[in-house]
């Protein structure tokens, strides 16, 4: 219970960014909220997961993903209005049709990076054939799909505006504030250690996290001189990694010489810090109180002290170093952590198994029209969004499936609860939008807060959020029937087991292989890594450090696999902590 406790504070802890990313969201639902009330826009519970879907980590990647939901959502509800067209008179043909453009949106999804264009085609095209079970005059049902596509598409208008004007999340802001965040952290290990108290707790995975982000910000901003930002950014990660190795040394009575030389280090990091958020050149002059300080760190650090302690305050003096001769001393090894961000590819693009592709697309849509066939056999309307989960849930293994259809299950009933409790104590009283707002924000707030967190946990936050605004934004007045909050459940829980089933009998993909091979790449990049020359040691740590992260997400999908092993999960726990250990190691002794 202490573990589960420890992970969910550990998921809601706050995060530079973290308050920033839910003010922009809660100012987009407000918008998107009090325009579809006043306008009576339909759909409104669609238009708030499309402000999710749309706000990512930065400006760069929010325009992205508004272009391509544009453009998905554009397709998807042209393909619904030509199927309507064609075969409005003819259920099966038209259901077959859905069918059909499902799995080429699905396909799609599998084999492209712009993937989410087929999603969105594949879930809008599900979710207008089970509105034409509900709707028989063909002209309402027209007007309805150009609702959807209304309702789709002014929310991330409206989402990209807000993000770009309000607190805007900036490549290269993002990019100061990591450095900041690192340099903090490294002040705080120098400052313990300076009065004598215990040192915060630093251990080698924040180093990793602390690389992979520089490498994901640095991917995105525009900056002038690529050489010598990746040059600064490979000095703030050995400083970073000195610190680790600095808080797992133990505490050592410190001469006066160490205290200037720890308090010059420390100095000088605030001077780099500072001229990191300026744009402006590090040189030993902008740390003028450190400079003799810095010079007798690397001289010789050893009187007094362990020969540990003084390599990592020799480290950090060298790092300060390269970080003051960026401009001379920025290598193409450096360079290419900014330049390798960004270039990951998808598992499909190149990979000639095209076979595995179209059972993936075919396993999603036989597993949607199964829960159609359940749901309109049983006349229950109501549990329709089983079709939609079996869409959302459509992922390459069994493992990420079951990982999301836990987060989405999850996300509903506490968004479920949230709605029931509003139904019964609020709802009476509410009699304005002022109200209705005064209610709706905080949830939405909440489920914002857990969507712009760890990817392990962030579906909760927007299914969350959806669930709520299903059950209470979906009329334009007070909502006082819960048979809304019980349908959804059960569709969710008949989508998820329907999913898990087809996934699991049906050519399943297990990912244990691909574990093995991961972990594999990883030992050797591990070697080379130690064997690495100068100007490629920058692009050896920041490979390693992604297949590490990369062995991490695998290991947690493949955990929730049926028939997966604890003695395995053990003994691979401690592989990638070993690795961790001797990257760690070897980052603070370069």
């Amino acid at each position: 219970m202490e573990a589960l406790m420890a992970r969910i504070r550990a998921e809601l802890a706050p995060f530079p960014g973290r308050m920033d990313a839910v003010w922009r969201l809660l100012a987009s639902c407000t918008v998107v909220i009090v325009c579809s009330m006043a306008l009576q826009i339909p759909s409104l519970s669609l238009s708030l997961i499309m402000v999710f879907f749309t706000a990512q980590e930065n400006t760069v990647l929010t325009r992205m993903s508004g272009i391509v939901l544009g453009i998905g959502s554009t397709l998807a509800v042209a393909s619904s209005i030509l199927l309507l067209k064609f075969f409005i008179d003819a259920p099966m043909l038209r259901i077959l049709g859905a069918a059909l453009v499902a799995f080429c949106g699905m396909y799609f999804m599998r084999t492209s990076k712009l993937g989410a264009i087929g999603f969105l085609t594949a879930l809008i095209v599900v979710y207008g054939q089970s509105m034409a079970d509900i709707y028989e005059d063909p002209e309402v049902m027209t007007r309805a799909l150009l609702w959807v596509w209304v309702a789709s598409t002014y929310p991330v208008v409206v989402t990209m505006i807000i993000q770009r004007l309000f607190r805007p999340a900036l490549p290269v802001k993002l990019l100061v504030e990591e450095y900041g965040r690192q340099l903090d952290e490294v002040e705080h290990q120098l400052e313990a250690r300076i009065a004598g108290a215990a040192a915060p707790a630093f251990h080698s995975g924040q180093v990793g996290r602390g690389v992979l982000a520089l490498q994901r910000q640095l991917a995105f901003a525009a900056l002038g001189n690529e050489e010598r930002t990746a040059a600064r950014a490979a000095a703030v990660g050995r400083l970073h990694a000195a610190a680790a190795q600095l808080a797992r040394l133990a505490p050592f009575e410190a001469s006066q010489e160490e205290h200037k030389q720890m308090i010059a280090i420390r100095q000088a990091c605030a001077s780099l810090r500072e001229c990191l958020g300026h744009g402006t050149a590090f040189t030993p002059d902008s740390a003028a109180p450190a400079s003799a300080g810095l010079a007798g760190t690397a001289a010789g650090a050893a009187t007094g002290a362990s020969h540990a302690h003084s390599v990592v305050l020799r480290e950090m003096a060298r790092a300060l170093h390269a970080a003051a001769n960026a401009d001379a001393d920025a290598t193409p090894g450096a360079a290419g952590l900014a330049r390798q961000g960004g270039t990951r590819s998808s598992g499909a693009v190149g990979n000639p198994l095209r076979l595995v592709y179209l059972q993936f697309a075919f396993k999603a849509v036989l597993a949607a029209m199964i829960t159609y066939v359940i749901y309109t056999g049983l006349q229950w309307p109501g549990i329709h969004t089983a079709m939609q989960t079996c869409i959302i849930l459509a992922l390459p293994s069994l493992g990420a499936t079951t990982h999301k259809g836990i987060n989405r299950l999850l996300g509903c009933c506490l968004g479920s609860l949230a709605a029931l409790a509003a139904t019964v104590f609020v709802v009476p009283h509410l009699d304005s939008i002022v109200g209705l707002l005064a209610m709706s924000l905080p949830i939405i707030a909440l489920g914002a807060w857990i969507a712009v967190g760890p990817p392990r946990s962030n579906y909760i936050g927007v299914q969350m959020m959806f669930a709520f605004a299903l059950a209470q934004l979906g009329s334009f007045g007070p909502v006082t029937d819960v048979t809304e909050i019980r349908d959804r459940l059960i569709g969710i829980l008949l989508g998820l087991a329907v999913s898990i089933t087809i996934y699991a009998l049906l050519w399943p993909e297990r990912e244990g292989q691909a574990l093995k091979t991961a972990l594999s790449r990883l030992r050797k990049a591990v070697a080379a890594c130690v064997h690495a020359d100068q100007q490629g040691i920058g692009s050896a740590r920041l490979e390693v450090w992604g297949l590490l992260n990369q062995c991490r997400e695998l290991h947690a999908r493949v955990a929730l696999e049926p028939g997966w092993r604890d003695r395995n999960a053990r003994r691979i726990a401690n592989t990638l902590a070993q690795a961790e250990e001797k990257l760690a190691a070897q980052q603070a002794s370069h």
